[in-house]
């Protein structure tokens, strides 16, 4: 997970953190308002029945005005028991079990205590627990005996109720987070920005540009690492110019033996072992000039070399090619448009190709085709060297391995090419071809 998510997550989830422990004590607040305010609702519904019923009695319109009372909206549901048994209303659940006197027996006196005049004869509410909600019971005493009202205060009301005023809240917690993440992803990215743009550069130098350095900018501690990088890319500069220096020199120091050894080989008699001297003087001498080439090689092309193939490839191909033509040689050379560098130095490269050409042309039959094929594969810039020769076993790609009577050592060069730049050589056949396959990795 990247940092930005990490802090986008982060800033989430505190947000959601704070909220939902705002959240369960408002519900639990909510939840018990609710139920007094549905509770209360019913219970003034039946009071203003009673109070009807105390006013006008038991009239022939007592049903219409209960269908009244029960169609008005948010309405708790209300039913009237008279004292014949008669139910006006619908059938609330509990009601049979509430049908009983009021508290003063018979319906007479004030049942609260503060009532007078034609409302003395209304007990007080009494409300009861019964299943899916409360009932409200207010017994009223009429003509015939005393009048049962009953309203009924429903949990499902409730959960309603408690809904509609959380879902405000539950929008605006929403909202809140959608500001929360917003504002997360600023920050992040604000932070984070120094971040990349160092990681970017580090990847530059780290690819083998030595010059590029990483801006001392943004937070405190982005800057001390930065900083630190600066500073280890310069100490790896000089660590590598000091290496190549010394290489150098240490060459050179030999070139004084040298000549001196050379200028005693001239001085011997001429015969064979004078020839043999001077032969292995000059491969000194050339081993020598090889490895201060090398050193100073990497000044030029920075800490990790690179070149382009196609030119080298086909460079390659260009100055075997009259010794091909002499041998009467049919050859083909294809290398594909637009490769990508490859992770070696260009002389590495060369040095490859000049020594797999050199394998064809000195271990197959004059007249035996050769091809050059460079192309791109899978990641890869893949150099085939093909022939139609009998081919080899694949255990000949090493030094001293070969079974063609020679050292192996151009097909150890070419292999440690490839390896070098995050590749490999493969040996094979193809469809009577002899394949040398160098696959280097791109920079």
């Amino acid at each position: 997970m990247s940092l930005r998510a990490r802090i986008r997550l982060l800033a989430l989830g505190a947000a959601a953190a704070v909220l939902l422990l705002v959240a369960v004590p408002l519900w639990l607040l909510e939840q018990s308002v609710a139920a007094d305010d549905v509770e209360q609702s019913a219970t003034e519904s039946a009071r203003g029945v009673a109070d009807y019923l105390s006013a006008a009695g038991l009239r022939t319109d007592l049903q219409a005005y209960v269908e009244r009372v029960n169609g008005r909206d948010d309405a708790p549901p209300v039913a009237v028991v008279t004292p014949d048994g008669r139910r006006y209303g619908p059938d609330l659940p509990g009601a049979d079990a509430q049908l009983r006197p009021g508290p003063d027996g018979d319906g007479d006196g004030d049942g609260d205590g503060d009532r007078d005049g034609p409302f003395a004869s209304q007990s007080s509410p009494d409300v009861d627990a019964v299943d899916g909600g409360h009932l409200v019971r207010v017994v009223v005493r009429t003509e015939g005996g005393p009048t049962t009202v009953l309203a009924y205060a429903a949990d499902a009301q409730v959960r309603e109720t408690v809904g509609s005023r959380l879902l405000p809240l539950g929008l605006a917690a929403l909202v809140v987070l959608a500001l929360v993440g917003l504002a997360a992803e600023i920050v992040a990215r604000r932070l984070v920005l120094d971040l990349d743009r160092t990681a970017d550069l580090a990847d530059t130098i780290a690819a083998g540009d030595a010059v590029a350095r990483v801006p001392e900018a943004g937070p405190p501690e982005v800057q001390r690492v930065a900083h630190a990088l600066n500073g280890l890319a310069g100490r790896i500069d000089e660590l590598l110019a000091a290496e190549r220096e010394t290489a150098a020199d240490l060459s050179h120091r030999l070139r004084t033996p040298l000549t001196a050894l050379r200028l005693d080989v001239e001085s011997l008699p001429p015969g064979p072992a004078r020839a043999e001297l001077t032969d292995r003087v000059d491969t000194l001498e050339r081993t020598l000039t090889a490895v201060i080439h090398q050193a100073r090689r990497t000044d030029r092309e920075g800490a990790r070399a690179r070149c382009a193939p196609g030119p080298v490839v086909a460079e390659a191909a260009a100055y075997w090619q009259p010794l091909v033509e002499d041998q009467g040689r049919a050859t083909t050379v294809e290398v594909g448009d637009d490769l990508p560098n490859v992770r070696c130095a260009a002389d590495d490269l060369r040095a490859a190709l000049d020594a797999l050409l050199e394998n064809c042309i000195a271990h197959t039959p004059d007249r035996t085709p050769i091809a050059v094929v460079a192309e791109q594969r899978e990641g890869l810039v893949v150099v085939e060297v093909r022939d139609g020769g009998p081919g080899f076993a694949a255990e000949a790609v090493g030094r001293g391995r070969s079974d063609g009577g020679s050292s192996g050592l151009g097909l150890d060069i070419a292999r440690a090419c490839a390896r070098a730049s995050g590749g490999d050589l493969v040996v094979g056949r193809d469809d009577g071809w002899t394949v040398v396959r160098l696959g280097l990795g791109t920079a």
